[in-house]
């Protein structure tokens, strides 16, 4: 959205309404504003947004700041849970561990069994 309004502001901030460019290079990527050798010539316009656009922009951006602003305090407010609740925290009984085994019977002792060598 940021990238928006800046378009936005730039677009407000040119001079002419159209303006000639020259493509150079060996690829195009080089734009200047005179010719070259080697150039292609452009025509870029100057094309402003109109005032109910604008309006709009600005709009949709007070409502993320708004949307952002809301989402911030809910995540501070889980937060502050989390911490209430990591501060409460008791851990819970251990079993008696006796109790479980007399409840286990014993198994028999294995017989060895007789090698022959």
């Amino acid at each position: 959205m940021r990238a928006a309004l800046a378009l936005a502001l730039l677009a407000l901030a040119g001079a002419a309404d159209a303006q000639r460019i020259w493509r150079c290079g060996p690829d195009g990527r080089l734009l200047q504003d005179r010719p070259c050798h080697d150039g292609e010539a452009m025509t870029v316009r100057d094309e402003r947004p109109s005032a109910s656009d604008e309006a709009a922009a600005r709009e949709v951006a007070r409502r993320e700041m708004a949307l952002a602003e809301q989402l911030r305090d809910e995540r501070r407010a889980r937060e502050r849970e989390a911490v209430t609740a990591a501060a409460g925290f008791v851990e819970p009984e251990k079993p008696a561990v006796q109790s479980v085994l007399k409840k286990t019977p014993k198994k028999a002792p294995r017989k060895k069994k007789n090698r022959r060598d």
